[in-house]
């Protein structure tokens, strides 16, 4: 008897549980939208890496010419987003990217950062009422030209519209099978010195000399991160979805 009368208070209890029981926080509520469009003429797999915060997924799309596509992004996420180019292979098993590959074999980066050098979007969201920041960093290289755009719009709109692949240095240059120049990697990236790094002797603005490099990036797209102490970000007060346009 008293070994029945127990079992009904542990089904009590575990019945109160549950009814007590509050729902997990949904981590998309009060989150923003990120649509990615292809400008460009030739196709481009975007692909999304979470820095902080609930991974977004999918991390890995395929877009033709003028295709677009909507992530849902929580409002407490801090991560990149980047163009894959020149792509093939099995999406499931040999998928690989002549530029900004993530190493997955898959189409989907997961939990993988891109390879430089590619053009990079960065965001570090806060929820509405607090400042969100974003940045196209260039630092290690970059690839396509890119448009970001807050849909909010006090926000301002960073633009890098030229495609400057075929300015790029000939050592700094990636090729494709064809030879012509794809993607452009920093002096930094490639050579990894003090000197192209701004490191040791040189880790502060006044000895982080420009190069042919930076030179060329801040000349053709000044919104944009070009070296180690360039500090160039936009903020936004406003909680505000973007549009990210490829070309």
């Amino acid at each position: 008897m008293c070994q029945v009368f127990v079992s009904f208070i542990i089904f009590l209890i575990i019945l109160v549980s549950k009814g007590n029981a509050r729902p997990s926080p949904d981590p998309y509520a009060g989150g923003v939208s990120i649509i990615i469009t292809n400008g460009g003429d030739d196709t481009i797999w975007p692909a999304v890496y979470t820095e902080r915060g609930e991974r977004v997924i999918p991390t890995g799309v395929k877009l033709e010419f003028g295709d677009q596509y909507e992530l849902k992004i929580p409002d407490t996420w801090a991560g990149t987003i980047w163009a894959r180019t020149g792509c093939s292979g099995n999406p499931n098993s040999t998928f690989h990217c002549a530029v900004g590959d993530c190493g997955t074999n898959n189409i989907h980066c997961h939990y993988s950062k891109p390879k430089p050098p590619v053009t990079q979007v960065k965001f570090d969201l806060v929820p509405k009422g607090g400042c969100s920041s974003y940045k196209v960093d260039f630092r290690d290289g970059f690839s396509v030209p890119v448009t970001l755009t807050p849909m909010e719009t006090k926000c301002a709109k960073i633009m890098c519209i030229t495609n400057m692949d075929d300015e790029c240095p000939d050592w700094l240059a990636v090729y494709s099978n064809e030879g012509r120049k794809i993607a452009c990697k920093s002096p930094c990236y490639t050579t990894g010195e003090p000197k192209d790094c701004c490191t040791g002797e040189y880790a502060s603005p006044g000895m982080c000399a420009l190069n042919k490099y930076t030179e060329l990036v801040e000349n053709k797209c000044p919104s944009v991160v070009s070296n180690a102490f360039d500090e160039t970000h936009f903020t936004c007060f406003e909680g505000t979805s973007f549009f990210i346009l490829f070309n």
